[in-house]
C-alpha cells in the first residue's frame, strides 16, 4: 500500500509540473510589469521633474562641498540644515505640493554656508549657481 501511495504522489507531482510548464509566459524582454501595466498615477507631477533634478544637483553640490571641507561642528551643522530643508522641500514635491516656505529656508541655509563657511572656489561657484536657480524656480513657482 505504501508503494502505491508513493507512486501516486510522484504521478500527481509529474502531472502538476507538466500542466504548470504548459502555461504561457510573457515574451522575452517583457517583465510582469509590462505584461500587466499598473494603473497608479505618477509618483510626482510632470512639471516638478526638472525642479526635482535641480534639488538633486544642489544636494550633490552640498555633499561635495562638505566632503572637501575640514571645518568645525557649526560648519557641518550648516550643511545638515541645508540638506534637511532641501529634502523636506523635495518630499513635498513628490506629493505635488510646491512649498515656498521650505524653499525659502533652503535658499537661506545655503546662503549661510556661502557667507560663513570656508569653501573652495569650485564649491562656491556651484552653490552660487544653485542658489540662483532655486531663486528663479521660486519666482516662476514652477
Amino acid at each position: 500500500m505504501k508503494l502505491l501511495n508513493g507512486s501516486f504522489v510522484v504521478t500527481l507531482v509529474t502531472v502538476g509540473l507538466g500542466i504548470g510548464s504548459a502555461a504561457p509566459l510573457p515574451a522575452a524582454g517583457t517583465g510582469w510589469n509590462q505584461a500587466y501595466p499598473q494603473a497608479y498615477p505618477q509618483a510626482y507631477p510632470a512639471p516638478y521633474t526638472d525642479l526635482r533634478g535641480l534639488v538633486d544637483r544642489t544636494q550633490n553640490d552640498l555633499r561635495m562641498a562638505a566632503d572637501l571641507e575640514r571645518g568645525n561642528e557649526k560648519q557641518r551643522d550648516r550643511y545638515r540644515s541645508a540638506q534637511g530643508h532641501l529634502s523636506t522641500f523635495d518630499r513635498h514635491l513628490t506629493k505635488g505640493h510646491f512649498d515656498k516656505d521650505e524653499l525659502n529656508k533652503s535658499i537661506d541655509s545655503i546662503k549661510d554656508i556661502l557667507d560663513h563657511n570656508v569653501l573652495q572656489a569650485s564649491s562656491r561657484d556651484a552653490l552660487l549657481r544653485d542658489v540662483e536657480d532655486l531663486r528663479a524656480a521660486r519666482e516662476r513657482r514652477w
